[in-house]
């Protein structure tokens, strides 16, 4: 999936979380989940819409868009690999099912996680190949990759999340 998800990854240009231009810092450059800290921010809770999904042994991949739940805008593109193995069947069949974001799930379940961000990045919008962002040519866009883990060190995710421009 990752190699025809529409992310260039030669195309990302690494950025420090203390360069990233506002509002992309105060939304990226943090420990929290992307969902609660976006929904806050734009005041309204998220849903998931998938635009692809597959799974590889233990290993659940889907590309989506978070939308948010009032006006139905676009507040996220990302792609996301789920170790599964760490789930409760329950806890499964909710990730699966695609219309919750997985920051939700944690706390609806009461998960204790940790957020850790590995890095940030800057991407021309126009290089997404189309997606997620129409945007004018020269546009850049902001992100992060980030490492959804239990407290205790095991994955549970990780996560290339993508803003579209302020």
């Amino acid at each position: 999936m990752r190699a025809d998800c529409g992310v260039p990854l030669d195309d990302l240009q690494v950025l420090p979380g203390e360069q990233m231009p506002e509002p992309a810092r105060q939304l990226l450059v943090h420990g929290q989940d992307m969902t609660s800290t976006l929904a806050a921010f734009h005041g309204s809770p998220l849903r998931v819409e998938v635009l692809r999904q597959e799974q590889h042994d233990t290993l659940y991949f889907r590309e989506v868009f978070l939308r948010t739940q009032a006006h139905d805008r676009i507040v996220e593109y990302g792609v996301i690999a789920i170790d599964l193995e760490q789930f409760t069947p329950p806890q499964r069949e909710a990730i699966q099912a695609g219309r919750i974001p997985l920051g939700e799930l944690l706390h609806r379940f009461r998960i204790p996680f940790v957020s850790s961000p590995i890095g940030y990045f800057a991407v021309a919008a126009e290089r997404l190949g189309g997606r997620p962002f129409a945007v004018p040519a020269g546009t850049n866009c902001h992100g992060r990759f980030n490492r959804l883990g239990l407290p205790t060190g095991e994955a549970l995710a990780w996560i290339l999340e993508i803003l579209p421009p302020a």
